[in-house]
């Protein structure tokens, strides 16, 4: 969504933004076998592999988040992700054996960068690095910077979920975005009037399944293999996407207590929903439902 002097521009505008996004999902898509994060991923353990100057921006982010967390978000967790979809598909849980074999390649200091020659490498075989968890904010911040070039000054950029507000509406007013309630799929936990922001939500509403009278989600904790507990919501507002995205898995499988103390040491806004469904949010955050 954009607010242009004339449909035609804005178009053209939303043409170019749309453009950089396939560009870079090119790039950084698992599924893509000419994309740069599949080179990489098919030489570890074996030799670095030159790839282009976002490729090593994104991985860099990542990485900070990483080191700031402690490790419970990490790029190298994809195979933990795509173990647990094959065996719920099974309708079972990997087994303790599966999971430890899995883990014994998930570190993301075993990822490294050469920004001088612009390559990446991972040093153990059979690694794998998965960008899902910070390409979309990543994407978003590179879109809405294209319509900026493109004379847009007001719009929203939203890449599956993680959204990039840019100035406000054309009446002058902020935006207005809405929070899911992750049990309550037509109410809100609040509506936020936000500009020139970032907003991103994890939950375990977006991708589950229910086996034996679990429920078993898509965000894996690093630490364990395994699902994380505790928090079944958690809702980041910022500056930049690359750094939001990643961020808000991170908090959401840290817990409320961690997670609200890196948020606040970041000056960020958040909200949190609990198991029990206490909700918890930062001083700037109304909580009342719109």
């Amino acid at each position: 969504t954009v607010a242009a002097d004339t449909a035609e521009e804005g178009e053209t505008a939303i043409d170019a933004a749309m453009d950089e996004i396939r560009r870079l999902d090119e790039m950084m898509s698992l599924y893509k076998d000419e994309s740069e994060i599949t080179q990489v991923n098919m030489a570890a353990g074996r030799h670095p592999v030159t790839v282009s100057p976002e490729m090593i921006e994104v991985v860099q982010q990542a990485i900070t988040v990483s080191r700031l967390t402690g490790g419970v978000f990490d790029i190298t967790a994809g195979p933990l992700i795509v173990l647990w979809q094959m065996r719920l598909k099974e309708n079972r849980v990997p087994a303790e054996k599966e999971i430890q074999e899995i883990l014994g390649r998930v570190n993301f200091r075993h990822v490294v960068i050469d920004t001088k020659n612009s390559t990446i490498f991972l040093k153990k075989e059979n690694m794998i690095m998965d960008l899902g968890g910070v390409a979309k904010g990543y994407a978003a911040d590179k879109a809405a910077e294209v319509l900026k070039e493109w004379g847009i000054r007001n719009g929203i950029v939203a890449v599956a979920g993680d959204i990039r507000v840019l100035g406000r509406r054309p009446d002058g007013t902020p935006w207005r975005i809405g929070v899911q309630h992750p049990r309550e799929k037509d109410a809100f936990l609040t509506t936020l009037e936000l500009s020139d922001t970032f907003i991103s939500t994890s939950g375990d509403y977006e991708r589950f399944v229910i086996r034996e009278s679990k429920r078993y989600h898509h965000i894996i904790d690093p630490r364990t293999g395994r699902p994380s507990k505790g928090v079944i919501s958690a809702t980041i507002i910022g500056d930049r996407g690359v750094i939001i995205d990643p961020l808000t898995t991170a908090i959401f499988i840290l817990g409320t207590e961690k997670g609200m103390e890196i948020v606040r040491k970041l000056a960020y806004e958040a909200i949190f929903v609990g198991e029990d469904g206490t909700i918890s949010a930062t001083d700037g955050i109304p909580l009342q439902r719109n």
